[in-house]
């Protein structure tokens, strides 16, 4: 045997614990950072419907009806025209708090439409152009005056306890899906649960 293949022989003996932790860490570091990007992604998806019932749903501190949904509606403002091949929908949202505090609960959420195939759109800076009403989980309300508020000063509506209260969102979306898109909740403290509301 060869000095050099000697000399090989015993770097291998010296090494054989290194060489074989390497064997094994590298594969487990590689399992341990997958699994979790994997499981974050897992508990931020929002894929557990809770489904909102016609006759009220009880979710988050608050009694959840069923929402409609207007394809292009009227806008009481005059604003930008909307881009092509896209419509514009507005989604009333019913709910009812027994106790006003819960509506400190609702802030935070997001309102969504889903698409058969998946896709989720937000309200969005585009949306924004097309609002006239005050929009929110928790009623839109707040301390200015009528005049302000212009236009919609008959939509701010100061949330009663025990009485529903409409609140609305709205989205552009493509024309192509606007017939089938459905309005759903989510806040990031209950996901990956969300709130569906049929249509």
């Amino acid at each position: 045997m060869s000095g050099a293949r000697r000399a090989r022989r015993g770097w291998f003996r010296k090494n054989t614990v290194a060489l074989a932790t390497l064997v094994v860490a590298i594969p487990l570091a590689g399992w341990w950072t997958t699994r979790s990007d994997y499981k974050s992604w897992y508990n931020n998806e929002p894929r557990d419907p809770i489904s909102v019932a016609a006759g009220g749903t009880s979710y988050n501190g608050a009694t959840w009806y069923a929402a409609n949904v207007e394809e292009n509606p009227a806008s009481t403002e005059k604003g930008p025209s909307l881009p092509e091949g896209t419509t514009r929908i507005r989604v009333y949202f019913r709910l009812q708090v027994d106790n006003l505090s819960a509506l400190e609960g609702l802030g935070g959420c997001q309102v969504h439409l889903r698409a058969p195939d998946g896709r989720i759109w937000d309200e969005d800076a585009l949306a924004d152009d097309y609002q006239d009403r005050p929009t929110g989980c928790s009623g839109g309300s707040d301390n200015q005056p009528s005049s302000w508020r212009g236009t919609a000063a008959p939509y701010y509506l100061k949330p009663v306890a025990g009485k529903p209260f409409e609140t609305v969102a709205v989205f552009v979306v493509p024309s192509s899906v606007a017939g089938s898109v459905q309005p759903t909740i989510t806040w990031a403290t209950k996901l990956p649960q969300y709130l569906a509301f049929p249509r």
